[in-house]
């Protein structure tokens, strides 16, 4: 088992790691380009996962989408 130390370390390599992949909504406009109500209007179905009840996108998943919309 970790100790309390070690599972603190753990927990920010994690988190660092995934913030790297992962979006936040507020991230939509500027990796898209486009203006937060355009998102809204003519992308509300992008592909998105619950994490910690935090809404989050994947690049990848949203590159693919908008190239197969």
């Amino acid at each position: 088992m970790l100790n309390d130390e070690q599972f603190n370390e753990l927990k920010t390599v994690l988190l660092a790691a995934t913030n790297k992949r992962w979006l936040r909504t507020k991230d939509l406009p500027g990796y898209l380009n486009m203006a937060d109500s355009t998102i809204r209007e003519h992308l509300s179905d992008l592909p998105f996962h619950i994490v910690g009840g935090t809404k989050l996108y994947d690049p990848q998943e949203i590159d693919d989408f908008i190239r197969n919309k």
